[in-house]
């Protein structure tokens, strides 16, 4: 874009999908991956999918957040703005999330847990999951996440990925013979409305505005369609689905290991293509109405 065209036609977002910006994306799916993870297991007493889970947000999650950051030893500071930024609340949530989670687990370990604790666990961990999305929607300027459907996708996607990853960890630890029933069929579910919110999300902001549009266009038909129809759709969604409903008639304990891994991993995957993509496909509103057509942002 030349520099005379600056803020006049959309503009590509860069600040946290580019260079570093790509370590945020990381950071944001594997918190949210962990926290689903742990809160999908508190509720089968899958003690090793908890602590998987906890270590994935706090080791892998909360060390791309901390490399992402300028000044990693300072981020305690981002605390000071609780009342004006999702990243500060995102920051409180996390901390109380892993704090009390390590009790959680410590007690459950020796048999002294009680209700109110998981219950209290349980909300951080989904704030946990849900404050990416609502970081997101705050941006007024770009059309792709100024929409209230975001944190709910983000919030879908991310208990639909906990919960796969903790039924293969169940199904192979053995922990609880019960989870994989329940568990199966929470993941149908999410992973119906995943398909449901996503298509109904691209169709909203397609008609937002012409930005709006343009988003929707360079994700969809435009530069990047190849991950959207082959990462996320095909790889992410077709696959996964395939073995879901083949899994009615064999039963998920009765499917082979390598492809139930399978399945796990092309999810996750076309999870983090349909991230990648919320984030690349960003464009911010011009801030001087242009009456230049749209279309070349679509390439």
């Amino acid at each position: 874009m030349k520099l005379n065209e600056w803020m006049v036609k959309p503009t590509q977002q860069t600040e946290w999908i580019e260079g570093r910006g790509i370590l945020l994306l990381l950071a944001f799916f594997f918190i949210e991956l962990g926290a689903g993870i742990f809160f999908v297991a508190t509720f089968f007493d899958g003690w090793t999918a908890m602590l998987v889970g906890w270590l994935v947000c706090a080791v892998v999650g909360g060390g791309a957040h901390i490399l992402y950051l300028g000044h990693p030893f300072r981020f305690w500071r981002m605390v000071s703005r609780v009342g004006s930024s999702w990243i500060s609340r995102g920051l409180i949530f996390v901390s109380l999330f892993l704090l009390l989670g390590f009790v959680h687990m410590v007690l459950i370990r020796g048999g002294d847990s009680s209700p109110v604790l998981m219950v209290s666990v349980n909300i951080f961990a989904f704030l946990t999951i849900i404050y990416a999305g609502f970081a997101l929607n705050y941006v007024n300027g770009i059309p792709l996440w100024n929409t209230a459907l975001l944190p709910i996708i983000y919030a879908v996607s991310g208990i639909w990925g906990g919960a796969s990853v903790a039924l293969g960890i169940t199904l192979f630890t053995g922990e609880v013979s019960t989870i994989g029933v329940s568990l199966e069929e929470w993941i149908r579910i999410l992973l119906l409305a995943y398909i449901v919110l996503i298509i109904v999300y691209l169709i909203s902001v397609r008609y937002t505005n012409p930005t709006g549009k343009a988003s929707v266009q360079r994700i969809v038909y435009g530069g990047y369609w190849p991950l959207m129809w082959i990462g996320v759709v095909f790889i992410g969604l077709v696959f996964p689905t395939a073995v879901v409903v083949i899994s009615l008639s064999t039963g998920i304990e009765n499917m082979p290991p390598g492809v139930l891994c399978a399945a796990i991993f092309c999810e996750l995957l076309g999870d983090l293509a349909m991230r990648y993509l919320i984030l690349k496909g960003a464009l911010y509103n011009p801030l001087i109405p242009s009456s230049a057509p749209l279309q070349e942002l679509g390439a």
